[in-house]
């Protein structure tokens, strides 16, 4: 079997605990969060140097709230002026559990159409 098949299955496997399922998706936005932002400092050709001058902070700071695959201290505040300053808007949002699947998928079709 493949290297790779076997991490899915592992993951597939580690799923079907609703301890760890809960957990997963839970950091699971973090993590999609950050990507959002490396990718946009990425268009931009900034550094994370780059960002913390754009917010009148230190890079320590930004490191601080930004980092290893997840939002760690980043405030809801500190969340929106990074988005500002990369062109972003910063959208919090409460959805009905009931309603995840079909609003995310929404979402993720109407970000996907803005970058076609």
């Amino acid at each position: 079997m493949k290297p790779k098949n076997r991490i899915k299955g592992l993951l597939r496997r580690k799923l079907e605990d609703p301890g760890y399922r809960e957990r997963f998706e839970r950091s699971y936005a973090a993590f999609t969060l950050e990507v959002q932002i490396l990718n946009a400092l990425e268009e931009k050709g900034w550094s994370y140097s780059d960002l913390a001058k754009a917010l009148h902070t230190r890079k320590s700071n930004i490191s601080r709230d930004i980092s290893a695959g997840r939002i760690n201290r980043a405030t809801v505040f500190r969340l929106a002026k990074i988005g500002e300053a990369l062109g972003l808007l910063f959208l919090p949002l409460f959805i009905p559990k009931a309603r995840e699947q079909v609003v995310l998928a929404g979402l993720h079709r109407l970000v996907a159409a803005k970058a076609a």
